[in-house]
């Protein structure tokens, strides 16, 4: 029986250290060095080798002579025509070997070159439009009900909804709520309210056109309808993962009618708002404040601020708690009615996608 010797594994390690280096992609510099490894892809006047020494490394095109492959790979021509084989280097610049043929070309001339089962630069960069592109609906449904019984009578119920179309450049959002209260007998709160809200970014980037509309009606405060319509221009301030601040401004029209017979209010006026949402490690507050003045009566104006934070509940991605509290300021109110009406509210909600 032969014996394996020290010498005998060396020559092994030589042998293998040979083919793999047989194997490898070669890259061949303009200053005659060479640099071996496995060429992943070229794209953008950069080619991506991956090599033993240094992991991944980038080479400027301008700076290759020519290149070859081991293995076949899918090589572009800027004048757009692409072939799938083997590379071989030629003291022109390359030849791609496939099964049909050869061609030839200088190495200034190659636009890509790219793995087979990997994408196109131009097909990777297509979906990535089309994603960034792609809008997905979310849903949220809300409700929170108290009661009391014995010395007093009490009951306060509400529900809302909401459906969001977002994408990254843009957003559609669909909302409505119900509020329903009793006290002793005495109706606290009876009011509803739909609107729709649409923003845009303008070609691309931080500020953003809107347009919104909201019906409303609140028998406690004698109003019938509210209609309440703006559009203008937004600035994003803060756009990341954790936060997102928009300040808006812009023109809006406001008609109301009253269940007390008095008369009818419409004008046009300025429409200004702050809209905030924070990520707080494991909860998210959202924060919005609305200035609408009149330009028939710049004195009559309309002043809301609302403040929530969302807890998630461990039974479930789907569930939430929401806690707030609401502020609507008029200042010149119809009926006699106080000016700031102060809403603290919990709800539960179920969201979905």
């Amino acid at each position: 029986m032969k014996h394996i010797t020290f010498r005998h594994l060396l020559q092994l390690a030589i042998a293998l250290g040979l083919a793999l280096a047989a194997r490898a992609d070669r890259v061949e510099l303009n200053d005659g060095s060479v640099v071996m490894g496995k060429l992943l892809s070229a794209e953008g006047g950069k080619f991506k080798v991956e090599t033993a020494f240094a992991g991944t490394i980038e080479i400027a095109q301008d700076k290759i002579k020519s290149f070859s492959t081991d293995e076949i790979v899918n090589v572009e021509l800027a004048a757009g025509s692409a072939v799938l084989g083997k590379v071989q280097g030629t003291d022109t610049g390359i030849a791609v070997v496939a099964a049909d043929g050869q061609m030839a070309s200088a190495t200034s001339k190659v636009a890509a070159v790219w793995r087979p089962g990997t994408d196109s630069p131009a097909v990777r960069d297509a979906k990535a439009a089309a994603a960034k592109l792609e809008r997905r609906w979310a849903y949220e449904a809300s409700a929170a009900i108290t009661g009391r019984t014995g010395g007093s009578e009490k009951f306060a119920g509400s529900v809302g909804f909401k459906a969001t179309l977002a994408g990254t450049e843009d957003k559609l959002v669909f909302a409505g709520a119900i509020n329903r209260a009793q006290e002793n007998g005495n109706e606290t709160a009876n009011d509803w309210k739909a609107g729709v809200d649409y923003s845009s970014a303008i070609a691309g980037g931080k500020t953003v056109w809107y347009a919104r509309t909201e019906l409303s009606k609140d028998e406690i405060k004698a109003i019938d309808l509210r209609s309440n319509s703006a559009f203008g221009l937004g600035r994003k301030l803060v756009k990341n993962d954790r936060q997102d601040t928009e300040v808006r401004f812009g023109l809006g029209y406001v008609y109301e009618t009253y269940a007390n017979g008095a008369p009818n209010f419409s004008s046009a006026g300025l429409d200004v708002a702050v809209i905030n949402s924070s990520t707080l490690g494991w909860a998210k507050m959202n924060n919005s404040v609305a200035w609408t003045p009149s330009f028939k009566e710049f004195a009559n104006y309309r002043l809301v601020h609302e403040t929530t934070f969302d807890l998630p509940i461990k039974t479930g991605e789907f569930w939430k708690l929401r806690m707030g509290v609401n502020n609507d300021y008029q200042s010149e109110p119809v009926g006699g009615v106080e000016r700031l009406d102060t809403t603290y509210f919990t709800a539960l909600i179920l969201n979905w996608k």
